[in-house]
């Protein structure tokens, strides 16, 4: 149950006030810092590689940026841009989030967008049956709430999964979410198990909230969530405050599949692109360990280094920062952020629609025997 990167910022976010200016968002701007270099897992290695030159000119240009402003919805893409200027992924701004668990009479002024998501979800998981030796199975997002929808598909489909030797999984254009999302996957794909690299997790204040508030928000109620949480706040505690933290003992685990598929795939080509990021490089890095694995396409986006985000809500009230409470113990030796993970065969990249699904043709051919 890794919560990598949550692609649900959106969803439960208050709407940007009117009261709002130059000043208040030079504010906001100039809390950053400070923040990031207690709190966020890459900010000290960030500053010592790039210099205090760098984000002294960063800083600059962004309050110049700042003094222009009118409005909070003309500062957030300052606040982004200032962002870059330490990592290029896996730390965001977004407005606040409001929890629907307000006071009686409250309830009416949460402006929740909700039903914002289109009747058509982008996201779901699909399955399509390409021959009677292939098929495509295709997961634009890792999101914690597809879990069971992942879970549902492969149960619902068993027989027609079991019948096809060749399996092409589409990972493009997926932004990670939660490892437990494409954890029934790995029975079909992994056999026996495979090797995990852990993360250490930065204890502060700060960080230990984040955490204890993390599954009310994202995922309510499930239990799993709640128990992955509890240890870790547990091991924090142990700590003191600017240590860092493991929930295990040894920095790489041997994960086991407690029931391996017995009919699965001989041959498994993963489509991946520049946006799999953070929960999607993760599936990366374990899958390719299996034989029967090749990823096929362009290096992924390269976010995964420091990652386990949480939200913290800047001065004006009106912005939240989303930065990384954890980074990898496969640092410094196995980096991922700076160049992605690479794939086996090179792809180029689909510019259109039907250039993606073209791809996927040619893969299908050469799974059956023909020619890339």
């Amino acid at each position: 149950m890794k919560l990598k990167l949550l692609p649900l910022l959106g969803l439960l976010a208050s709407p940007l006030a009117l009261a709002y200016d130059g000043a208040d968002c030079a504010k906001d701007i100039q809390s950053l810092p400070g923040f990031l270099l207690e709190n966020d897992t890459g900010a000290p290695a960030h500053w010592q590689q790039k210099g205090e030159k760098h984000f002294k000119a960063a800083m600059a240009e962004a309050l110049a940026a700042a003094a222009k402003v009118e409005n909070a919805e003309q500062c957030q893409p300052v606040i982004r841009h200032y962002l870059k200027a330490w990592r290029h992924g896996h730390l965001s701004v977004g407005p606040a989030w409001q929890s629907e668990k307000k006071e009686a009479g409250d309830k009416a002024k949460v402006k929740a967008d909700t039903k914002a998501k289109p009747a058509q979800d982008p996201d779901i998981p699909s399955l399509e049956l390409l021959s009677d030796k292939t098929l495509l199975l295709t997961l634009p997002s890792f999101a914690p709430q597809y879990r069971q929808t992942v879970e549902k598909l492969l149960k619902d489909n068993h027989d027609q999964l079991a019948a096809r030797p060749n399996w092409i999984v589409d990972v493009r254009h997926n932004g990670g979410g939660s490892d437990s999302t494409y954890g029934a996957l790995m029975p079909w794909l992994m056999g026996a198990g495979w090797q995990d690299v852990g993360a250490e997790w930065l204890v502060t204040p700060d960080n230990i909230q984040g955490q204890l508030a993390i599954c009310d928000r994202y995922a309510p109620g499930d239990a799993d969530c709640k128990a992955w949480v509890d240890k870790v706040v547990t091991a924090m505690k142990k700590v003191p405050n600017g240590s860092y933290a493991r929930t295990q003992p040894k920095a790489v685990n041997y994960e086991h599949v407690d029931k391996v598929e017995p009919k699965r795939p001989a041959k498994v080509a993963v489509l991946v692109d520049g946006q799999c990021g953070s929960s999607c490089e993760e599936f990366l890095l374990a899958v390719r360990q299996s034989y029967s694995v090749k990823l096929l396409g362009q290096r992924s986006y390269g976010s995964l280094d420091y990652s386990n985000l949480r939200a913290h809500v800047l001065p004006s009230g009106q912005f939240e920062i989303h930065y990384a409470t954890s980074r990898s113990l496969r640092l410094p030796a196995m980096p991922v952020d700076l160049a992605g993970v690479i794939p086996d065969i090179y792809l180029p990249k689909a510019e259109s629609d039907e250039a993606a699904r073209a791809q996927v043709k040619q893969v299908q051919g050469w799974l059956e025997g023909g020619d890339l």
